[in-house]
């Protein structure tokens, strides 16, 4: 069932299946000014081939997610006057410890040297930062979101079993329309507007960027690849490049292609996994694995970036950044840290 609901019917709606203990997910897709709710069916397993509309929640290892299958979908217009920000009171710097700060800077200087003296190119090196948190007011949490980033796609996913997770992320894996096909390489990460980027981050693009292509070549009748340009996520720069083809793939087959992307993992992609899957001391879960929409000749997926987790009174925020030969460990912190900003503004 589709309707067009108000913003109180709306949010009544998402109250009352989190009192149910109902799995749900609710979404904003990036520059909209539309909220979209659904649930349904839920079922916990692989992605696989189908023509039926469903949402899809897939962790980064390839492994069980979650599908809700058509059933209930609620839309409501959605503006940032409805709703005032709270300001959070929590600082990066004030959440990680220094034996933290210490035993990350020595896992990057390993892998720095790993990557000198193998034929990897770069390693995607992640953290979980875990901070108390006894509020349950979730829906403050993904307002402020909302408000924050409005460029981003925002979203908030519910199952009893995972408590919610929350999130902005700036990066399309890929959107299909019929036969037309789009999707983008980001990477490379700055936070200060008048800095240039230097050859470490155009190095991290291009590798992305040349992977993608060479990948959605096979699927594509035709493909394009536009100019990379600054894109802004928060108060976080990356590097994007847009891709533009035609293809007859089915969602599935693009979705086995694309993921997981340099820009998550690393490259070559196997020998990159394998050192993320030894030297991270924590699991992914869901954060760098993907999420999105198949319904009718509409699909989308959005790789789960910028995101946390609120489960049993604690806030879960992953972050991470690429390793290269040209990466200089403290530098490598400070960005993790900046990066945790995106999900930190939005507790309170």
């Amino acid at each position: 069932m589709n309707s067009e609901v108000s913003n109180k019917q709306f949010f009544d709606t998402i109250n009352l299946y989190k009192i149910d203990k109902k799995p749900f997910v609710v979404y904003r897709m990036p520059n909209s000014k539309a909220l979209v709710f659904k649930s349904g069916y839920t079922t916990r397993g692989m992605l696989k081939e189908t023509t039926k509309s469903q949402f899809f929640f897939m962790p980064f290892k390839k492994s069980n997610g979650y599908i809700i299958s058509e059933g209930l979908c609620l839309k409501t217009p959605y503006s940032n006057k409805n709703f005032n920000p709270q300001k959070s009171t929590l600082n990066s710097k004030d959440i990680v410890s220094k034996s933290e700060k210490t035993k990350y800077l020595s896992s990057v200087k390993l892998l720095i040297d790993k990557i000198k003296s193998s034929e990897l190119m770069k390693i995607v090196f992640s953290k979980k930062i875990s901070i108390n948190y006894s509020s349950l007011n979730f829906l403050t949490v993904y307002q402020n979101i909302l408000n924050l980033y409005d460029n981003a796609f925002c979203y908030l996913f519910y199952h009893p079993m995972e408590g919610f997770w929350v999130g902005a992320s700036p990066e399309l894996l890929f959107k299909k329309e019929n036969s037309e096909l789009s999707t983008m390489a980001l990477a490379g990460t700055k936070f200060n507007l008048k800095d240039s980027w230097t050859d470490k981050e155009k190095e991290e693009q291009e590798i992305v960027k040349n992977e993608i292509y060479n990948k959605l070549l096979p699927l594509c009748s035709e493909l394009s690849v536009g100019e990379t340009t600054t894109s802004q996520a928060g108060s976080v720069q990356h590097l994007k490049t847009l891709f533009k083809g035609k293809s007859t793939a089915s969602v599935f087959k693009i979705l086995e292609t694309l993921f997981p992307t340099s820009a998550i993992a690393g490259l070559p992609k196997d020998p990159a996994l394998s050192l993320i899957f030894e030297h991270e001391e924590h699991s992914r879960s869901f954060y760098s694995g993907f999420l999105g929409s198949t319904e009718n000749n509409f699909a989308f997926s959005f790789v789960n970036l910028r995101c946390l987790n609120l489960k049993s009174n604690k806030a879960y925020i992953y972050v991470g950044s690429g390793i290269t030969k040209d990466s200089i460990p403290i530098k490598e912190w400070n960005e993790i840290l900046k990066k945790s900003e995106t999900m930190l503004s939005a507790l309170i």
